[in-house]
């Protein structure tokens, strides 16, 4: 699972860098240049106290059907956890405290702004066109987020369901955020 997971994001990188037809976890990378500090480093600081794997309680991470514990990782500058689901799926968390929304190249089938708790959020169902994934980024202040990737089975092309899950999932996070 280590290696799917592995080669899955080298796989994302790549198609962020400008590839196509890459498929796997996508998960939102920082744009170039996009790092001017700002005033919201209470934000920022927050986020830094929480583990990405704290996001979701044992008890609602088996409710998705998350296999325990999460996986803590890093992707780029985020922090990240992984909870996957045996036989395929599961979901991404990723803790970005230097990179806002509007600094995460975010892109999908379809694109949208939203709300999750009292933060705004962007949602890309069919995250870079992978029919198997939703992602929900939730904007935790100007220059800081939460990243949130849903997958189902590889295949089934079920952006419905990934986007349920990320749906979800967000709602229980938000709460848990500063």
């Amino acid at each position: 699972m280590k290696r799917i997971l592995i080669a899955t994001l080298i796989g994302f990188a790549a198609a962020t860098a400008g590839c196509t037809g890459t498929t796997g976890t996508p998960t939102p990378t920082p744009t170039a240049g996009s790092s001017t500090p700002t005033s919201d480093s209470n934000a920022a600081s927050g986020l830094k106290a929480i583990k990405p794997c704290s996001l979701l309680t044992d008890t609602e991470a088996t409710g998705f059907g998350f296999k325990l514990p999460g996986e803590a990782g890093k992707i780029a500058s985020a922090d990240t956890c992984d909870w996957t689901i045996p036989g395929g799926g599961g979901l991404n968390a990723g803790i970005y405290v230097d990179k806002g929304v509007k600094d995460l190249n975010i892109q999908g089938d379809k694109v949208s702004d939203i709300t999750v708790g009292k933060f705004t959020a962007t949602k890309a169902e069919a995250q870079d066109g992978s029919k198997d994934t939703c992602a929900i980024v939730i904007a935790a202040g100007e220059t800081s987020s939460v990243a949130l990737i849903s997958t189902v089975k590889v295949a089934t092309g079920d952006t419905a369901a990934a986007c349920e899950r990320a749906s979800k999932a967000a709602d229980l996070i938000a709460s848990k955020l500063p």
